[in-house]
Parts: structure tokens; C-alpha cells; sequence
């Protein structure tokens, strides 16, 4: 069960990839989409802000990459928190693009993030109580904080302004 839910993912992901790059589908060609795939940091050691990842967290990292292999990823952002970034280190090095930083308490920041990669996949790892405030200020809806390090969303967004932009929630 776990393969078949992965290769759906993989799919899933491949197509998002594809369309916001603006490729045919049919006979239309589809409006660019930014995608962020957004994940919440993996396990930490304790609660300070220096903080590294434990052996769980460092696997998950890894986890991460193995998952993203095979998808385009135009940009990775993380706070600018050490545990963000050893979440992000493996899928850096293997894609070779830089980690970037974000504030993510700047709404408006994040949009000039989202307006810099129009059409383009980017790869955002956050905190537990701020990525729900970014998938909400997008999609209008209400997610709660994040208690655990397993989910990934896709947010596909179509328009800043409006709350048509759609995500998609899974478990890593």
C-alpha cells in the first residue's frame, strides 16, 4: 500500500510539475501555476531555536529527497532556523539549487516569493504554525497548526488574490 501511495504521489507531482510549467493538455494550453510543495520542518532535538534534527529527523530529510527525486523543483526556501535547513540540505544537494531564505510571518514577502517563481515549483519548509497561515491566506480556508512532521501539501496557486488556488494534503 505505501509503494502504490508513493507512485501516486510521484504522479501527482509530475503532473503539477508539468502544468505549471504552461504544457499542452489536449488541445489548450494550461494557465502557469506557481506550485509550492509545503513541508513542515522534520523532528527536532529540543525546543531551542539552534536546535539540529534527531536520527529520525535526519531520515526523514532524506525521505524528502528520495520523494522528490523526480520532480522539477525551480527553488527550495526555508526560515532561516539550522533545522529548517537540514530538512531542506539532501534535496539542496541533490537537485543543486542554493536554499533560500523566507520570512514567513511577511505575507507579502511570501507573495513576492510565489510572483518571482510564476509557473515554477518551489519547495517551502516551515514551521507547524505558519505554514497552515500560508496554505490559508491562499486557499481561504482554516487549517490548524501541524502537531506532527509528516505532512506535505501542494498548493497549486492560479491567482493571488483570489481563494481559487487548491492544496492537496499527504503524509510522508
Amino acid at each position: 500500500m505505501h509503494a502504490r501511495r508513493m507512485i501516486c504521489l510521484i504522479g501527482y507531482l509530475l503532473f503539477l510539475s508539468a502544468t505549471a510549467h504552461g504544457a499542452s493538455l489536449g488541445s489548450g494550453k494550461v494557465d502557469p501555476c506557481t506550485t509550492l510543495i509545503l513541508v513542515r520542518h522534520a523532528e527536532k532535538r529540543n525546543e531551542t531555536d539552534t536546535t539540529t534534527l534527531t536520527a529520525a529527523g535526519y531520515e526523514r530529510a532524506d525521505r524528502l529527497a528520495r520523494l522528490l527525486s523526480n520532480t522539477q523543483l525551480d527553488a527550495i526556501y526555508t526560515t532561516p532556523f539550522i533545522r529548517m535547513q537540514l530538512t531542506a540540505a539532501p534535496t539542496a544537494a541533490a537537485k543543486q539549487l542554493p536554499i533560500q531564505d523566507y520570512q514567513p510571518h511577511k505575507m507579502d514577502e511570501v507573495e513576492r516569493m510565489v510572483q518571482q517563481h510564476t509557473g515554477k515549483v518551489i519547495l517551502v519548509i516551515g514551521h507547524g504554525n505558519t505554514l497552515p497561515s500560508i496554505i490559508n491566506q491562499f486557499c481561504g480556508t482554516t487549517l490548524p497548526n501541524l502537531e506532527g512532521y509528516n505532512d506535505l501539501f501542494i498548493l497549486t496557486i492560479a491567482d493571488l488574490k483570489q481563494a481559487t488556488n487548491v492544496y492537496l494534503r499527504l503524509f510522508y
